[in-house]
């Protein structure tokens, strides 16, 4: 399909050049937001994790995060978990920056 004319309004990066090479590097994480009780989820997957942060305004009332290759059902939250602490401060930070800052 031909790219709309005007993309000033639009975010996100074509993924043309993956179709043509599948086996090149790509994004390294997918976003998604979900409202739920007057918080505001957003949530972070690399090919590993689930992380999510729970916001009320600016300030995180709650965090969750899931190692998908021992738990695929995403049943255990172990984001109070010691063992995961670097893990948790990366993945953090990854969110932080954003959907931008996984592209490829």
């Amino acid at each position: 399909l031909p790219a709309p004319r005007d993309v000033a309004g639009l975010e996100g990066t074509s993924f043309a050049p993956l179709l043509a090479d599948p086996e090149r590097a790509w994004k390294t994480a997918v976003f998604s937001q979900y409202p739920k009780g007057g918080n505001m989820g957003t949530a972070m997957e690399t090919d590993r994790w689930r992380y999510v942060e729970w916001r009320k305004g600016q300030e995180v009332v709650d965090r969750e995060l899931y190692d998908r290759h021992s738990d695929p059902g995403e049943n255990q939250n172990v984001v109070a978990r010691p063992e995961h602490a670097a893990t948790l401060e990366k993945l953090a930070a990854q969110l932080a920056a954003g959907w931008r800052g996984a592209r490829p």
